[in-house]
């Protein structure tokens, strides 16, 4: 297999694309050469972006070792990111990179530069708005979902993405790391003895881990569409009119609504941060909390509505008119979705892996307020959730919590 680098990769790309034009000036970077804000934070790949005046492309190889880590992870990631970048562009051409070609021998593919917009969480942690933000997301969501479920494929063609995409080893990464590792990693003592006995207190609760138990059932069992299965704020570039999803290496056949609460957990997360950390003005914080919220409140209605417009124009004839069907599967994903929220906050926020939402904040205790509050909503609504009918009722617990956390300050 030959190893792509700053030295091979023009001639590499001129023998699989003829139509590479390499006689004007070329620039070559790889992603991790420069800032987090820049590239994001991942550590898996190799990554080069290469600019010539006519194009700007990313090629991305997947080897037996990781970048960062130098572990043992299937090369086989490569070739499934491909497939489903694939599937989700012929989807949603909108919110994904457009695609030139696949060397599978190699475990490359290359695909278009969509560095013009930026990796929305460090936007995030800079207080930047991207106001279409939910609505792209909630649609991208949805329609991708609905049209990878058997609800509109035949049985063949579901079956087959069933198969295809089981992506075992990947998976296995995520069923254990965040439904079980959070029980037994190292809590983060740099925030002091007192934030760790208390995260410790509360990750040695039977309820909450019964509650990760049955949602990792769920992670496991329920294989109801294609989903992105990484669906965080640093895997999201946008503008404030673009948006587009990259890093989709572990998709497989999930649930609905685990990306949608993968997400909400990552706003979630950024809106505890926003009431810790500097701001120009009170009302500046008070402007981008509102923001954030809103977009909560349209992340989840928009998957809703899209995807009751996508089943009543496309659902399969056996289910149209079924009286109830399409409620029942909204209600479980409205109540799915806070818990896996909780999830993904849970596990950030008490371990010690990097969690830049939080790590930006520079005064320890405000630090130590914004992950404790984090902790106190996520376990408000892994409990609530079994009686939340919309948005407006996750959102009003967030509220809730913060304003009871700041009397005890």
């Amino acid at each position: 297999m030959i190893k792509i680098t700053k030295e091979n990769i023009i001639p590499y790309l001129k023998a699989h694309m003829p139509d590479f034009d390499d006689s004007l000036p070329v620039q070559i970077s790889m992603v991790g050469e420069g800032t987090e804000e820049e590239d994001g934070d991942g550590y898996v790949n190799y990554i080069y972006r290469v600019q010539t005046p006519k194009e700007s492309l990313v090629l991305k190889q997947g080897t037996e070792i990781s970048r960062v880590s130098q572990q043992e992870i299937a090369t086989y990631r490569n070739r499934l990111e491909y497939n489903s970048m694939r599937i989700f562009y012929a989807i949603t051409p909108e919110y994904v990179p457009y695609l030139k070609f696949q060397d599978r021998e190699n475990n490359i593919f290359v695909m278009e530069d969509v560095s013009d917009l930026k990796v929305v969480r460090f936007q995030l942690n800079k207080n930047k708005m991207f106001p279409e933000l939910g609505r792209q997301c909630g649609e991208f969501m949805a329609k991708t979902e609905f049209c990878t479920s058997e609800y509109y494929l035949s049985r063949e063609q579901y079956r087959g993405l069933q198969k295809h995409f089981e992506n075992t080893e990947l998976r296995k990464i995520m069923e254990d790391q965040m439904f079980l590792d959070c029980f037994g990693c190292d809590i983060d003592y740099s925030l002091g003895k007192n934030f760790a006995d208390f995260a410790d207190q509360f990750s040695k609760d039977s309820r909450y881990r019964t509650e990760l138990y049955k949602l990792r059932r769920k992670f496991m069992s329920h294989a109801d569409g294609l989903i992105h299965a990484d669906l965080h704020t640093s895997n999201i570039m946008a503008s404030r009119d673009k948006m587009k999803v990259i890093d989709m290496e572990f998709a497989f056949m999930g649930p609905f609504g685990y990306d949608l609460g993968y997400l909400v957990g990552n706003l979630i997360s950024q809106y505890c941060a926003a009431c810790f950390k500097r701001f120009p003005s009170e009302q500046s914080r008070k402007q981008f909390k509102a923001y954030l919220l809103a977009t909560i409140q349209s992340l989840i209605e928009t998957y809703m509505k899209t995807f009751t417009l996508c089943w009543e124009k496309s659902v399969k004839e056996r289910y149209r008119g079924q009286q109830g069907l399409l409620q029942s599967i909204l209600q479980e994903v409205m109540e799915d979705v806070p818990g896996y929220a909780s999830m993904v906050n849970w596990f950030r926020s008490v371990s010690e892996i990097p969690y830049p939402d939080f790590d930006i904040i520079e005064d320890k205790d405000a630090k130590r307020n914004a992950t404790v509050l984090s902790l106190m909503i996520d376990w408000g609504i892994m409990f609530g959730r079994y009686k939340y009918q919309s948005a407006d009722d996750l959102i009003e617990t967030i509220i809730g919590i913060e304003e009871e956390f700041r009397k005890s300050l």
